[in-house]
């Protein structure tokens, strides 16, 4: 009896130390260090819910959903909390399983109507049903529940709550999937109601929601609405980023898009050049992204029959979109060679070649390291070549060696 006793003084402490670092290490989020000793506890009680709470944690804070989901599918049978069915319909999500997400969420909800004394609390649920209806191109539920969420709020809340906006956006975001511009342009309007009455008029956010307003009504065509929102937003966006930020040259870029759609190419032209201007600033010369801003340019200036102007710029993005092809060609030759396939890495060399050799297109070091790579392909294939033609030693037949 002694025995058992002193036994358990010296082991009982210990797991108590055990299991109280696991908790101390999660609650600090020391995942490397918490996780063998909660793997540990988990396989010693592997119905514990605490333990596979927290392993879930776990999984999901390092990323790892594939190994979260069937520690999940453990959880919610044994503790079928809103928390865990909520992450158990996140993770199934996030691995692309659509159809039981959307069961999960359902049931979530369920339970949080239920458990919950006002309806609001449900919302952000209701957001993520409808994003995962909208995977699944069930629009007409997905718009329904982005509604419900809407009404409940407006009508708890107030029509002028911040949160809103949020609603709005996620049902607006419903009708762009669809193609529904007009609903969608009115859902966004509502988004920039609320945000002006909570933010005020010139807050980045409300900046973003006109833009998206800008882009709804330009695809019905309802031009002069779509280019106020976009000047709005432009106003904001300068008085609180500056005039030489990206943010304002998508923007300006935005204006000189919408200018020109609408055939006013005259006024689209400094739009574009703006954009030009601060893209170049912000990427520097040479980039890749920028040569469709000197298409935009190039075509509009064509259009109002600028045509040194045009072709200086077409040869601007010609020259950028050739220094991206060279430098592509030569990493797919490098993929060849890579697999000792020489025959299929000579065509990407030679026509990297090509590209850098052409006037404008001067990239010396790149130029030297494609020549050199490409003189020893041409020497491997002349080795395998003479290889191939070299006669073959006659052979003695064994009936001649006999005679």
């Amino acid at each position: 009896m002694r025995i058992r006793l002193l036994a358990l003084m010296l082991t009982g402490p210990m797991l108590w130390s055990q299991t109280s670092t696991w908790q101390t290490l999660v609650a600090e989020k020391k995942w490397a260090a918490a996780e063998p000793l909660l793997l540990q506890a988990v396989n010693a009680a592997p119905q514990s819910v605490p333990e596979l709470e927290a392993l879930t944690q776990l999984y999901r804070s390092t990323g790892r959903l594939a190994q979260a989901d069937p520690i999940l599918d453990r959880l919610v049978p044994l503790a079928p909390t809103v928390a865990n069915v909520e992450a158990a319909a996140r993770v199934k999500a996030g691995l692309g399983q659509l159809e039981r997400a959307e069961q999960l969420f359902e049931r979530a909800l369920e339970l949080r109507l239920d458990v919950d004394a006002t309806p609001v609390a449900a919302i952000p649920t209701r957001r993520q049903l409808a994003q995962v209806l909208v995977a699944q191109k069930k629009f007409g539920r997905a718009a329904q529940e982005a509604l419900i969420a809407v009404s409940v709020r407006t009508r708890l809340l107030g029509a002028e709550h911040p949160d809103l906006a949020g609603d709005y956006a996620v049902l607006a975001r419903i009708y762009q999937v669809q193609n529904v511009w007009q609903e969608a342009a009115k859902a966004w309007e509502d988004v920039v109601r609320v945000q002006s009455a909570a933010y005020g008029s010139e807050d980045l956010r409300v900046a973003e929601s006109l833009e998206n307003l800008g882009l709804c009504y330009g695809e019905f065509r309802q031009i002069p609405s779509a280019e106020d929102a976009f000047r709005r937003a432009l106003a904001i966006r300068q008085v609180n980023l500056g005039g030489m930020h990206p943010d304002v040259a998508d923007t300006t870029d935005a204006l000189g898009k919408l200018m020109y759609s609408a055939g006013r190419y005259a006024e689209a032209e400094p739009f574009f050049e703006r954009s030009l201007e601060i893209f170049l600033a912000y990427l520097g010369p040479g980039n890749t992204l920028l040569a469709r801003n000197f298409d935009n340019l190039a075509v509009t200036e064509a259009a109002v029959e600028k045509w040194t102007e045009s072709e200086g710029h077409y040869r601007e993005a010609l020259k950028i979109r050739d220094a991206d092809a060279a430098l592509n060609l030569h990493h797919l030759a490098l993929v060849e060679v890579a697999q000792e396939n020489a025959v299929a890495a000579e065509p990407p060399y030679r026509r990297a070649l090509e590209i850098l050799q052409l006037p404008g297109n001067e990239n010396p070091s790149l130029l030297k390291t494609v020549q050199d790579e490409f003189e020893g392909i041409q020497q491997e294939l002349k080795k395998s070549q003479i290889t191939k033609q070299a006669p073959r030693a006659k052979r003695t037949p064994v009936a001649a060696k006999q005679k």
